[in-house]
């Protein structure tokens, strides 16, 4: 799936509470962080020790492996936005590039404008600023969890449809602790061998990032997971000097603020290690019809977030049916999934926010613009009319739906004092 997808939800993960709530008041003394690296036959443990107290660590496995550490770029970008939260300074216990460090300055002016009550710039500091001259970018590992956006992004390169943007797939990069919990070690074998199986056709290893970042760290995930991300292709600084990922929305449809996006996504990039976002350029039918030119990678496509936690697609979310409809707008059969949708399926599809209404009108346009003509496309168009119409009530039955909960609770296990969700 792909993981920065606008309609996640943060339930997926049981998070456990970060070391400080937003914007806090603290005594100003720095967030310490530390790293260390451990080594051994086919992979690579990097550990963040933070105030001495807190560990976060990365995982790295797989056929091609980072060499020895020589920046910590993957640290600050692993703890800026705790540290902005916090409103602390941050300090870095060893080499951080200028570049990053430079970039970090406006992206903290960004995310400060854009969330001012949850975000404070804060200085941020390394044991040793080493000025690191950038490579050509000739080589890079790609973000990977089967999805739409990132299945695509790795598709333009691979096929060599980016000209001067192209880069050298040199592996693709699955997550394990973001969409898929650390604990659902079943559903993650299953998301990796689907994986595993769509590279074979692209003759391309998966290497497997494992890591706790989301749980001990990441408080705001729709706005820093991103962060979390870069960080972790970050691990691969040397053996590859580019780490690409898949944009979301199209240029047409940006919707900010949003963790993941052309204006900061840039500024995640260090010395020796850049970070590209590719398939903005491309709306979401387009980026399914690329898919399609390889058939056996289509049909192994996992989006699905809102069903059981099993590592494939349930088929009935609001996610699933909508890719199917991408699939028949670009003109081809819904592959990987049950079938069509019907056309209750359609009609009952629940358009949550401007962006998820703005996905159901592309489809309806690329459908036109493409030629197909269908009964669905009725059921599409009504669809959109109707979650238009909902659109304002929403955030209403969702707070109410809150109270709901919280009275039941209450009632079943005492007095709760959970706040009103927006």
């Amino acid at each position: 799936m792909d993981i920065g997808e606008k309609t996640m939800a943060s339930t997926r993960v049981e998070l456990r509470r970060p070391m400080a709530e937003p914007c806090e008041a603290s005594s100003g003394s720095a967030l310490y962080v530390a790293v260390r690296e451990t080594r051994g036959p086919g992979h690579v443990r990097r550990t963040l020790t933070i105030d001495d107290d807190q560990e976060t660590f990365f995982e790295i496995s797989g056929n091609v492996l980072p060499p020895p550490i020589e920046l910590y770029d993957f640290a600050a970008l692993s703890t800026f936005f705790l540290a902005m939260r916090q409103g602390r300074p941050l300090h870095i216990d060893g080499p951080v590039s200028s570049t990053l460090l430079r970039n970090l300055e406006e992206l903290q002016e960004v995310w400060a404008a854009w969330r001012p009550s949850t975000y404070t710039p804060i200085p941020i500091t390394a044991a040793e600023e080493r000025t690191v001259a950038a490579h050509a970018p000739e080589s890079g590992v790609f973000a990977f969890s089967g999805g739409v956006d990132g299945t695509a992004a790795l598709l333009r390169h691979y096929t060599g449809d980016l000209n001067r943007r192209e880069v050298r797939p040199v592996a693709a990069v699955m997550i394990h602790g973001f969409d898929i919990p650390r604990a659902d070690t079943a559903a993650f074998e299953t998301a990796r061998d689907a994986a595993i199986a769509m590279l074979k056709e692209l003759d391309l290893p998966l290497c497997v990032v494992r890591t706790n970042w989301r749980e001990t760290i990441c408080r705001r995930w729709e706005m820093e997971y991103t962060a979390g991300l870069a960080a972790c292709l970050h691990q691969f600084a040397g053996a590859a000097v580019v780490g690409v990922v898949g944009g979301g929305e199209d240029y047409a449809h940006l919707d900010l603020p949003w963790g993941s996006n052309p204006i900061t996504n840039p500024m995640l990039s260090g010395g020796a290690f850049a970070i590209q976002t590719e398939c903005n350029g491309l709306t979401r039918t387009e980026r399914v019809a690329l898919i399609c030119k390889f058939p056996e990678v289509a049909a192994k496509l996992r989006v699905c977030w809102e069903g059981p936690v099993t590592g494939g697609n349930c088929g009935r979310c609001e996610k699933c049916i909508r890719t199917k409809l991408n699939f028949l707008a670009a003109g081809y059969e819904p592959l990987g999934f049950d079938g069509r949708p019907t056309q209750m399926q359609i009609l009952g599809i629940p358009a949550r926010n401007v962006v998820q209404i703005a996905f159901l009108e592309e489809i309806l346009a690329s459908a036109k613009k493409n030629g197909v003509e269908d009964r669905w496309l009725a059921a599409l168009s009504a669809s959109i009319v109707k979650n238009k119409a909902l659109r304002p009530f929403r955030p209403i039955a969702k707070r109410a739906k809150g109270r709901v909960v919280r009275a039941w609770k209450s009632a079943t296990f005492g007095r709760t004092n959970e706040p009103d969700q927006a």
